[in-house]
């Protein structure tokens, strides 16, 4: 019995995801994993644990007297500390976008309910006068009163 081509599962580096590949994503998330080949080594991690582990192997090297193979090794460590840098810088600029926008839809409920409240306050919504007839507005407790006592005594 043949398996089909389509069911065997690709391997390697270009395995059909959406991005494509390890690097090609181009947003340089924090959790990508790297396969670093360095000059006597393969090592496989984050960008952090990668560098992490490119520094150790370093001051190994230092400590053994191989200071090439160190300088090696810190050039790798440089590497993947510019590939951190760029995801922290990448971090920053989406939280000021972020805030921004925050910032700007704040502004727009706060002028919203602004005129919404100078509306409400420039609304007229007492009784027009072709209701009420000749009788003023009464203003307070006193006018109506006056007017109570009025009318009790016609």
């Amino acid at each position: 019995m043949r398996h089909g081509t389509s069911s065997r599962r690709q391997r390697g580096r270009g395995n059909g995801g959406s991005n494509g590949g390890s690097r090609r994503n181009g947003n340089g998330s924090r959790t990508q994993v790297y396969d670093s080949n360095g000059p006597d080594v393969r090592i496989r991690g984050t960008a952090h644990q990668v560098a992490e582990k490119y520094t150790t192997l370093a001051r190994d090297a230092t400590s053994m007297g191989n200071i090439i193979l160190a300088e090696s090794y810190l050039q790798h460590v440089e590497h993947y500390q510019r590939i951190i840098n760029a995801q922290n810088e990448n971090v920053q600029a989406i939280q000021a976008q972020t805030q921004a926008q925050t910032q700007v839809s704040k502004e727009a409920v706060s002028q919203k309910k602004t005129t919404v409240e100078k509306q409400v306050k420039n609304d007229d919504l007492s009784l027009p006068s072709s209701i009420l007839g000749d009788a003023p507005k009464v203003a307070s407790a006193e006018g109506t009163m006056a007017r109570t006592g009025a009318l009790s005594d016609a």
